[in-house]
């Protein structure tokens, strides 16, 4: 008989994570399939419990939650012989969303059985593992406006809300950026270290990200108005959005954000730590549930880094320098 582990948020998505369990344990049982739940308590709780599956060697962990909650599965057993699969019950299932997983409970659920495992890169920033992101500047205060609002209201309202409060005293920074080898400066509002197509809640910042490639897209957000980005913001759902001059993709192994202040970090969702950024990818480390379908990103041409977006920054300023 088949059988998982199960961990599960119970705040995901505002309770609609229990409700998504209660129809996973139904489909379970109609497949014949056995399983245990593990519910987490507190915020690292389920990476302990991850990692306490993966020690066992058990061949299967489902998550159901969100981002965050699937990032704390990735600490736990990434590098391991556990296969992820992918239930989604948060707000904005972006690592569901770049995997082709269904966003409707019993299609994702199905996979156990109908779907494949391929081995999925994994973004690593010093001792963190991150499986969308890890980014700094307006998304960052996104986030943090995001969830100091969720105690009043929560969803797509939140986050407008918070994009509107963001924009109106939008902050620029001046950050030295070293991709592989290349050094350059910027002048910037917001940089994105991508491994995934979708952030956000759907947000296609690289609309080709490809999480197979052993490379990182790096979108830098240059020197525009906010009503500019207020405008833009809209297209990057659809990937249209970078024939604007503000929006720079890169494409790298290896990403350090400096900046003359430490400016906060968020993974996945999670504002953790703060610059420098110190980033890199592990090419297929994580085994992942995905549709039989799952098709490869298309490869795009992108530049080299351009010296043309260089601004004055004092080395001297730089941490570590």
């Amino acid at each position: 008989m088949l059988f998982a582990k199960i961990i599960i948020n119970p705040k995901a998505g505002r309770g609609r994570s229990l409700r998504v369990l209660n129809m996973t344990q139904r489909l379970l049982a109609q497949a014949g399939w056995r399983y245990e739940i593990e519910l987490t308590r507190a915020p690292g709780h389920a990476t302990e419990i991850a990692r306490a599956i993966a020690a066992k060697q058990s061949p299967l962990v489902a998550v159901i939650g969100g981002d965050g909650t699937i990032n704390e599965v990735i600490q736990g057993i990434t590098g391991t012989d556990t296969s992820l699969a992918i239930i989604p019950g948060g707000t904005g299932n972006d690592h569901a969303r770049s995997l082709g997983i269904p966003l409707t409970p019993a299609k994702a659920v199905a996979l156990l059985w109908e779907g494949k495992t391929i081995n999925m890169d994994i973004g690593k920033e010093r001792d963190r593992h991150f499986g969308c992101l890890v980014s700094i500047g307006f998304p960052v205060d996104v986030i943090d406006h995001t969830n100091k609002k969720r105690r009043f209201f929560g969803g797509s309202l939140a986050i407008l809300s918070s994009v509107w409060q963001t924009l109106q005293d939008l902050r620029f920074h001046e950050v030295a950026l070293t991709l592989d080898e290349h050094r350059f400066t910027v002048l910037t509002c917001g940089i994105f270290v991508l491994n995934t197509p979708s952030v956000g809640g759907g947000l296609r910042f690289s609309p080709n990200a490809d999480m197979t490639d052993g490379l990182l897209d790096v979108v830098v957000i240059g020197k525009v108005s906010p009503m500019e980005l207020l405008y833009n913001l809209p297209k990057v759902y659809l990937g249209k959005h970078l024939n604007h001059p503000a929006f720079r993709l890169y494409r790298c192994r290896n990403v350090r954000i400096e900046t003359a202040q430490p400016l906060p970090k968020m993974f996945d969702g999670e504002v953790i730590g703060y610059t420098p950024v110190e980033a890199f990818l592990q090419p297929g480390a994580l085994q992942v549930v995905v549709p039989t379908g799952f098709p490869a990103a298309e490869r795009i041409q992108l530049p080299d880094p351009a010296l043309r977006d260089e601004i004055p920054l004092a080395a001297v300023s730089l941490p570590g320098r």
